[in-house]
């Protein structure tokens, strides 16, 4: 009895080591995991990944004459930054407070920011393509009222144009046989390039053109000429016309108006 006693307190006295060296390893191991990881509430550790739940700031009540944070990299090789930002799909890589110009921030691709760079420019967060806003020729054509059609020149240097578009019209009593689809349509140089159309639900009702950009790209430099006209089939005012037939009337009482945005060429 005593020997099957004594047995009884050496096994739990075995078990009792086991688990109290258990949790000593357990403590150093996830110890040492832990400390090779900056967290909440400990100093950043560099060289290696910083883990935090709550946001890190940095200020005073006085602040510093310039900046507070500086982050130099110095490596030799060619795909290096000072800063990496990553966050999901769809958000904001960084926010800031101040409307105020940041100075060679580029807003160009990788290509012009390296011409700019080259030829001593900056390519600023106000600029679009590499080119600021002297770059661009906003010219209104057409702003008058009166039936359509509409017509204007413009000379242009080459490039990208963007047409803004805007006007309105009816489906008369007299030209149709009951309410349905209306539009009118754009043409450069008389080549049809888009059209603009709405449905009317009432005859004889005048509504507005949804205002509509069209671009147009690859035009030569030089002299061009831009017309409105309204869309009218044969089949309007007979047996042939359906809902969708495009129908279109404008009087005295349309307005038009249309923009010209000219993006130069390289």
């Amino acid at each position: 009895m005593v020997k099957s006693a004594t047995s009884k307190v050496m096994w739990v006295g075995r078990a009792t080591v086991f688990l109290v060296g258990l949790a000593v390893l357990l403590a150093l191991v996830f110890g040492a995991a832990s400390a090779a990881l900056g967290a909440n509430g400990q100093a950043w550790i560099l060289g290696q990944p910083n883990v935090a739940t709550a946001i890190t700031s940095l200020g005073g009540a006085g602040g510093v004459n310039g900046p507070m944070v500086r982050i130099t990299n110095n490596d030799a090789d060619a795909n290096d930054t000072a800063l990496d930002l990553r966050v999901q799909s769809g958000e904001a890589p960084m926010r800031v407070n101040s409307a105020t110009r940041v100075a060679n921030l580029n807003a160009a691709t990788a290509g012009r920011a390296d011409s700019a760079a080259s030829a001593g420019t900056a390519a600023n967060a106000d600029s679009l393509d590499g080119k600021d806003f002297s770059a661009f020729d906003v010219d209104e054509l057409i702003d008058s009222s009166g039936p359509l059609p509409k017509e204007a020149t413009f000379n242009s240097e080459g490039g990208t144009l963007v047409f803004s578009t805007s006007g309105s019209g009816f489906r008369a009593s007299n030209n149709s046989r009951f309410a349905g689809a209306i539009a009118m349509k754009l043409l450069v140089d008389g080549r049809f390039v888009d059209r603009i159309h709405i449905t009317i639900n009432e005859q004889d009702h005048r509504e507005p053109f949804v205002a509509q950009d069209v671009v147009v790209g690859g035009l030569p430099a030089g002299a061009h000429t831009v017309r409105l006209e309204v869309e009218y089939s044969s089949a309007c005012n007979t047996d042939n016309e359906t809902f969708g037939t495009l129908c279109t009337s404008t009087n005295q009482n349309d307005r038009f108006s249309l923009t010209l945005l000219e993006i130069p060429a390289e």
